[in-house]
């Protein structure tokens, strides 16, 4: 693999809180990789801990390709995972997995900027983990805008899905199709009864047998399961000081740093003593792909 400059910075931004100046601090990395995109994100301190939730029964890995430019026609592909509990599951992003595993670990801030980054050409818009039926019922996202960590809930979706008559093998194992429509998308699932799991990728669930491939009309979104096997670890929820909000703030604020990112910078960076970013003209930027939720 081509190994490529990262650049770190330690830049200031004040801002002013009862009259008195002070500095919050962040480090941002950037650089450019081989396909000649550039990339820009931040890092703070590593996880203080982290709460376990469930025991993981089976891990299912996905290729998940989704639209960055829909003008364009730029995709990105890269690999998810679905750990599926006695009771809770939870999917995240490989990127979300590399950042959450290496502080885990006590990693330092430049290794992890040198392993995440080299392959990064996009913002990182699924930079976040779901976890359905945490607490009992609902939905929980956990995600970070900058350096604050965002969490909200809600009641597990209820996807009212149409299975139809159509079959496929998939993995060596029959599935059948099902078509929903979800917060202004239409999906067409593909779910196996032989893994009797009533679940599938991202926020997909309630079918009998667990989803293997999952896409929108348009084709902006695609998961496809491509492994399956049985592990031994737990599914856990880091513990960080989070702000609870609701969906619709937590779509706004990532909304925010992708088309003001030097906005965001002045409203989002909390929690933290190291300081940010170099000057920007904060450039309001046009989004050229929709999130997966479009409501």
């Amino acid at each position: 693999m081509k190994r490529l400059a990262v650049i770190c910075s330690l830049i200031i931004l004040p801002a002013v809180i009862a009259g008195n100046m002070i500095a919050y601090a962040q480090l941002a990395v950037q650089g450019e990789n081989a396909n000649g995109r550039h990339y820009h994100y931040f890092f703070d301190y590593p996880h203080t801990g982290y709460r376990v939730l469930d025991s993981v029964q089976l891990r299912v890995n996905y290729i998940s390709d989704f639209y960055v430019d829909t003008a364009e026609g730029i995709s990105i592909r890269e690999i998810s995972t679905l750990e599926i509990g006695k009771s809770i599951q939870k999917f995240y992003h490989h990127q979300y997995f590399i950042t959450d595993s290496l502080m885990k670990i006590g990693y330092g801030l430049d290794t992890v900027g040198k392993i995440l980054f080299e392959d990064i050409s996009y913002p990182l818009s699924f930079f976040e983990a779901i976890y359905q039926n945490y607490p009992e019922n609902m939905l929980t996202c956990i995600g970070r805008v900058v350096t604050q960590y965002f969490l909200y809930e809600e009641d597990m979706p209820h996807l009212e899905w149409c299975i139809g008559d159509s079959t496929r093998t998939i993995m060596g194992m029959t599935c059948f199709n099902a078509t929903c429509s979800f917060r202004g998308r239409d999906y067409t699932a593909w779910f196996t009864p032989d893994i009797p799991v009533m679940t599938g990728p991202w926020k997909f669930s309630g079918l009998p047998g667990l989803i293997l491939e999952v896409y929108d009309s348009r084709n902006e979104y695609h998961f496809t399961a491509f492994e399956i096997y049985r592990t031994r670890s737990s599914i856990d929820r880091p513990e960080k000081l989070y702000l609870k909000t609701k969906r619709e703030n937590y779509t706004k604020a990532k909304r925010l740093l992708l088309t003001n990112p030097a906005r965001a910078n002045s409203v989002y960076l909390t929690n933290t003593p190291w300081q940010i970013y170099e000057n920007s003209p904060g450039k309001i930027t046009e989004m050229k792909y929709d999130f997966i939720e479009k409501d």
